[in-house]
């Protein structure tokens, strides 16, 4: 399995007094001359139609929304510094992050900032990893494939399946790396126009094409674990499908960097599913427990023991099913870790798959050809790849 890193954001805080040393009195009254009044504040747009869903900046208090929107109306400009109300109640670093996680297409940002005093004025000084130019051409070219991905999954009439749109087009296009060389792996860039992303790539283009679709969603930002025992940062997604809250870790559903089998274990799951590999979750999302537009459920591939007969029909019509999708793999969820047992016992020692994949054209001779599979014990699950 990959290594699935996040980036550390880290974020610095200077205070530059220009007219020379002064007292701790005078910088507090420095810190009052510029009053909230003194800036223009516009309605930050967020949610249906707006092409965004800003979670983040809603978790801020008054002053920390202040400074959020005084930047956030100047920054797609780069400019080399943004004059800021004083931080007189809150944390800088809780504002980038807020930005950062807020809009996926700011792309341009690096990881640290400034926060700057210019004898009366508060200036906010961000770093960046590319020219204005470079950025201008990059967004446009993500922009444009973004929206080419959001035309084509509104042709689905349900956002269950404008949202498996997106999740399935993005594993099918990009590929996992974790090249810390390239920064534009940690972007929807990367992902979209490269082909190359890490988790936070794949994260933030699926944040990005969704919120186009007018589907509510979140960046998520934990810690994950391949074996359950070493934890790293990761990030995923959280989504409002119906007016229902799942998890989707797409990056967990394109396991190979270099020969992708398109997986759906983590579409749409719940937090007790997430939280068997996912921990440490920073965000304060709701407690998720809704199974109806999971992939499985949805698919109608969660299975209970029954017998030898009506399992190979089962696994037929979801074999045609994937086949129809054009998926190389036909996937199925069992509703315990006993029932999984028995259909392993039943596809693979009693050859169950082997008279499935014969009968919807899978495979033209089952002697001379093998069945690939792999096993989630967590999830119950199985993926057969064709």
């Amino acid at each position: 399995m990959k290594n699935k890193k996040i980036r550390l954001v880290a974020i610095v805080v200077a205070v530059v007094i220009l007219a020379g040393a002064v007292t701790m009195s005078l910088l507090g009254l420095l810190s009052n001359v510029l009053k909230p009044a003194d800036f223009t504040y516009i309605d930050i747009p967020s949610g249906e139609n707006t092409g965004y869903y800003r979670y983040a900046y809603n978790e801020l208090n008054q002053n920390e929304k202040n400074i959020y929107n005084v930047i956030l109306q100047n920054i797609y400009s780069m400019p080399e510094k943004i004059e800021v109300p004083a931080l007189e109640d809150g944390d800088l670093l809780k504002i980038f992050e807020a930005i950062s996680y807020d809009n996926p297409d700011l792309f341009c940002l690096g990881l640290t900032s400034t926060l700057q005093r210019e004898g009366q004025k508060i200036y906010f000084v961000p770093d960046y990893i590319m020219t204005y130019e470079d950025y201008s051409l990059k967004l446009s070219n993500a922009k444009n494939i973004a929206m080419t991905i959001a035309q084509q999954a509104s042709a689905y009439p349900t956002q269950y399946e404008q949202e498996l749109f997106v999740h399935d087009y993005i594993i099918n296009h990009c590929n996992y790396s974790g090249d810390t060389s390239n920064p534009n792996v940690n972007n929807m860039y990367g992902c979209l126009v490269e082909g190359y992303a890490s988790c936070e790539g794949y994260s933030r283009a699926f944040q990005y094409i969704l919120s186009q679709l007018n589907i509510d969603n979140r960046i998520v930002t934990g810690e994950a674990s391949d074996d359950g025992i070493t934890y790293i940062g990761h990030m995923w997604n959280f989504v409002v499908i119906d007016g229902k809250g799942y998890f989707v870790d797409v990056t967990w559903d394109d396991p190979s960097s270099t020969n992708s089998v398109l997986q759906h274990t983590y579409f749409n799951v719940t937090t007790e599913q997430i939280l068997l590999r996912h921990t440490n979750i920073k965000q304060p999302i709701p407690i998720c427990t809704d199974t109806e537009n999971n992939f499985f459920n949805k698919e109608g591939a969660v299975l209970t023991k029954t017998n030898s007969d009506s399992l190979k029909d089962t696994l037929e019509t979801i074999i045609l099913k994937s086949k129809h999708r054009g998926y190389t793999s036909a996937e199925i969820k069992f509703d315990s870790p006993e029932t999984l047992s028995w259909a392993i016992d039943e596809f693979f020692n009693k050859g169950v798959v082997y008279r499935s994949y014969e009968i919807t054209g899978v495979l033209n001779d089952s002697a001379e050809q093998k069945v690939y599979y792999s096993v989630n014990e967590e999830l119950y699950t199985i993926c057969m790849y064709f």
